[in-house]
Order: structure tokens, then C-alpha cells, then sequence
């Protein structure tokens, strides 16, 4: 979609909700906003109705999406917040893209906020928040999260003999070598699986271990022993067949029909996976899968703290764009306490933990309770930095190598501390 450029409409007053400065800048006849089609669909549709219009009215102002797939949003809208003047006023950015010399092409939001503050902004995650902070200031809001828990398939656990999910890490092994084995029409039934072109599940491992990969102020620990630990477990997961043979040429919809089809056990997942799971018209183990927590440490178990990992999206407001007031006074409508629930009842994954105190929410999440307190304790799996997706490449290339026994979990260690440390930032 071609942007079109917009002469701004004069306007004798503004919205009570704005700040003054937005006198002397006028009133647009609209705010362009960069996105995904998800962001536009929780904002304006499903059953808590259009989120936007009240503040359309009120404003006169109506909202142009411009929407594109996730490398083509940021592509577009990093390109456009770099020019001298842009007519978009408001882009989503994903947290893996949140490197600093990005988010300086955005707007310090923290005198907006002081001038008309977000009610109840600590309720936001914490760690969202912080991850989109540039030299001490604030550029983006949270919008939408993808929190991740353990799902498991209950009658499989019930036919294995096994009372529950792993709850800490020491657990995770011995559970998986019940649940492995060959069912009764001949399937071959995978303890656990997940995505093994990604390196989430390496992350949260060794932060069960007590460690972590790359830490988010960029320290990098792949020769420390948790995450050497978590290496040669998933070696040893794989190497007894606890893991499906063909696990790192799987795709996330081949997880998923495996899931359903009861050839695995347990996935790491969003917590909203579990619709997919539990649908009838597609699973044969329909109202069988259950959520939980993924594998604790004992330590963090002890404090009633979990390992949660999750990506999100925030709002932002390019430097050079025009309305910043508008923009902001869009921005802090969007994140309002209830219309994060009304956003969430149109299937956003809400970054407030009093969301799911909503009886509407709850309702329709049995998983409710779990993704509230993964929320509060959620972390990204690691800081973004202009080389992160190199990272990413190498991170799998190594833990698959260990995996496959081509490799030992020291010597993997060893070389991701050689072939990141160079792609970190200083």
C-alpha cells in the first residue's frame, strides 16, 4: 500500500485528552501507523468491537493501517523513520529488532508520558518495557506478547503412568524416559519436541540451570556449566530417542500436526497453542492437552518464580513524523487498562498481568493463571543487537551438531563464545 501524503487540517481545538502542544501542531485528517494484520484485527475486530473508535470521534481523526509481513514492517518502516520527514506517525516493532541504533530513528517518549502518563504503567511487564529504552529514555510502549508454557498430552501421561509434567529441570529426563515409547497401532510416540531452528529452548534450559545464554546486558556465558549442562541434556534426550529422529527438519506446523496426532508428548509453545491442540476438527486428542510451566530450577521454584520466555511487540513514534501529540495520545488510548482487555478479548496476548483478573478473560483461557504469572517473570530469550539473527544461525548450528553427536557440549561452548563475542555488541 502507497503511503499518500497529507496536509495537516487546522483545527480551532483538541481532544481534552491531549496535551496543549497539540494546538499549535494542529489536527491530522488521519495517523498513518506501520503494523502486522494482527495488530489491526485486536485494535478493531472480534467481540470486544473496534478499541479505536471511541478515540477516533472524540479526536476527529481516523487511522490509516499500512500492514506488511515481519520483515517487510520493519524494512518499510525502519527506512521511513530514517528520512528527514515521514507521514507515518506510529510502527510496531518486534523486540528482536530493538537494537539501538534502531530505536534512536524514535521518539523519547518519557515527556509525554509525564505530561499525560499511561494510568497504572508499572502493571505493564517490566521487562517489555525496559527492552525498549535507548540511552536512558523510552521509545516504545508494549502492545502484544507471545508468552511460552509447556504443553503436554494428559492421556498419554495417564496411559504411561505418569502423574505430571516435569515441574524442575532434574525432573524433565526421567519423565521423558516414561513417556517415549511405541503405541499400541504402532506410532512411535516422542517424549518431548520443539523448535529446533530456533534457540529458545537451549535459552531456558540454562536459565533452569541457573545461567543463561546471552544475558540482556550482552554478557555471554555458552562455556559456563548451566548452559553446558543444557547442551547434554538435549544431547542425551536426543541420543536415547526422546526427541523425534527427524527433529531438526521439523517445521513449527509439522510440531503442531505431530502434537495433535499423538507423536509427542510435550512442546514448548505460546500458551494460546493449546486452541490449536484441542480442536476437534483437527486434533485426535481433542480436550486432552493440558498447559504448564516449563522446567523450573529448584532455586527460582523455591521463590515461586518461573521460566517463562516471550517475544512482544511495542509501539513507536519516528522522530521525524508529524501529530507526535496525536501519535502519543493513540499510543496511551491502545494501552489503557481496559482496552488491553478488550484487545485481548479480540485475541491479543495482553501485556498487563490485571488483564487476566478480567472474569471475560478468564473465561476464555483456561491457561489463564499460568500466562499471568509467566508474564510477570517473562524474559526475552536474548537482547537484540544488529547481528542477532547470525546468532541465532550459529546458536542452532552448534546445539545441533551436540545433538546429533558430532560435536561435545564443551567443545560447542567453546566455539559459540569464539563466534558470538565478535557479534556482540561492545
Amino acid at each position: 500500500m502507497t503511503l499518500i501524503r497529507r496536509r495537516a487540517v487546522l483545527a480551532g481545538s483538541v481532544a481534552a485528552s491531549l496535551p496543549l502542544k497539540a494546538k499549535a501542531q494542529g489536527r491530522p485528517g488521519k495517523l498513518v501507523i506501520i503494523a502486522h494484520r494482527v495488530h489491526q484485527l485486536t485494535a478493531t475486530e472480534g467481540p470486544a468491537g473496534d478499541v479505536t473508535a471511541a478515540w477516533r470521534k472524540e479526536n476527529g481523526v481516523d487511522i490509516e493501517w499500512v500492514t506488511f509481513d515481519l520483515n517487510a514492517i520493519h524494512d518499510r518502516l525502519f527506512r521511513e523513520a530514517s528520512l528527514s520527514h515521514t507521514d507515518v506517525n506510529i510502527g510496531f516493532i518486534l523486540n528482536t529488532r530493538a537494537v539501538p541504533s534502531a530505536l534512536r530513528l524514535f521518539e523519547p517518549l518519557d515527556p509525554y508520558m509525564a505530561k499525560s502518563p499511561i494510568p497504572d504503567f508499572k502493571d505493564m511487564s517490566q521487562n517489555f518495557v525496559d527492552a525498549f529504552k535507548v540511552d536512558g529514555a523510552h521509545v516504545g510502549i508494549p502492545y502484544r506478547q507471545a508468552a511460552t508454557g509447556l504443553h503436554y498430552n494428559a492421556q498419554i501421561f495417564e496411559e504411561r503412568g505418569v502423574a505430571g509434567p516435569p515441574v524442575v529441570v532434574d525432573d524433565l529426563l526421567p519423565i521423558c524416559r516414561k513417556l517415549t515409547h511405541t503405541a499400541a497401532n504402532g506410532t512411535p510416540v516422542a517424549a518431548l519436541a520443539f523448535e529446533a531452528d530456533n534457540y529458545t529452548m537451549q535459552v531456558e534450559l540454562a536459565r533452569a540451570y541457573g545461567g543463561d545464554l546471552i544475558t540482556e546486558d550482552y554478557k555471554l556465558a555458552a562455556d559456563q556449566p548451566p548452559f553446558i549442562k543444557a547442551l547434554t541434556l538435549l544431547r542425551t534426550l536426543y541420543a536415547e530417542g526422546h526427541l523425534p529422529r527427524n527433529i531438526t527438519a521439523m517445521s513449527q506446523n509439522d510440531l503442531i500436526g505431530a502434537m495433535e496426532s499423538g507423536q509427542i508428548a510435550m512442546v514448548p509453545f505460546p500458551w494460546g497453542r493449546t486452541v490449536l491442540f484441542n480442536n476437534p476438527k483437527a486434533s485426535k486428542f481433542a480436550g486432552k492437552f493440558k498447559t504448564t510451566f516449563l522446567p523450573n530450577s529448584k532455586e527460582l521454584h523455591a521463590k515461586g518464580g518461573v521460566i517463562c520466555t516471550a517475544e512482544f511487540w511495542a509501539m513507536a513514534i519516528p522522530r521525524h513524523s508529524q501529530y507526535k501529540d496525536y501519535s502519543w495520545s493513540f499510543i496511551r488510548e491502545l494501552s489503557l487498562p481496559k482496552n488491553t482487555v478488550s484487545e485481548a478479548i479480540n485475541g491479543n496476548g495482553p501485556v498487563r498481568v490485571s488483564a487476566y483478573s478480567d472474569p471475560r478473560l478468564q473465561k476464555m483461557m483456561s491457561y489463564w493463571q499460568q500466562e499471568s504469572l509467566g508474564l510477570k517473570w517473562a524474559r526475552i530469550p536474548m537482547p537484540a543487537f544488529p547481528a542477532s539473527q547470525q546468532a541465532k544461525d550459529i546458536i542452532v548450528e552448534e546445539t545441533q551438531a551436540v545433538m546429533l553427536g558430532m560435536e561435545t557440549p564443551q567443545a560447542a561452548g567453546a566455539n559459540l563464545m569464539k563466534r558470538l563475542r565478535p557479534l556482540l555488541p561492545a
